[in-house]
């Protein structure tokens, strides 16, 4: 008869479900159903991507550099004489070639030979 008595509550406390592993189970299942729609949505748009990249525009022309400074006539307007180095290459760039002559240097700005434009300076 004991052993009936100690038996008892081992197989009430089997047969009883504990309400947090139904939770736990009803939440995984739940999201392994999350998971699986977004494995779906991500293929889609992966598919997508790749049906738009062989469509894609051809790659856009390199852009050219911009205009240097010394270009610009109106930045030649703002040279006075006397002015430093320094100052003149603040206003015009860098200048394309240097001369040298005793104690003065002269800045030459010249295009680029490849280039159409007709600008040049000393």
């Amino acid at each position: 008869m004991w052993l009936l008595f100690l038996t008892f509550p081992l197989t009430a406390m089997a047969q009883a479900r504990d309400p947090r592993v139904d939770a736990l189970t009803t939440e995984v299942t739940q999201l392994k159903s999350s998971i699986a729609d977004q494995e779906q949505r991500i293929a889609a748009l992966e598919k997508t991507v790749k049906a738009l990249q062989a469509v894609a525009a051809p790659v856009p022309e390199r852009i050219p550099a911009p205009t240097p400074p010394w270009q610009s006539a109106s930045n030649w307007n703002l040279i006075k004489q006397g002015m430093s180095e320094a100052q003149v290459v603040g206003i015009l760039g860098p200048a394309t070639l240097t001369e040298s002559v005793t104690d003065m240097r002269t800045l030459l700005y010249k295009p680029d030979p490849r280039s159409t434009t007709t600008l040049s300076g000393a």
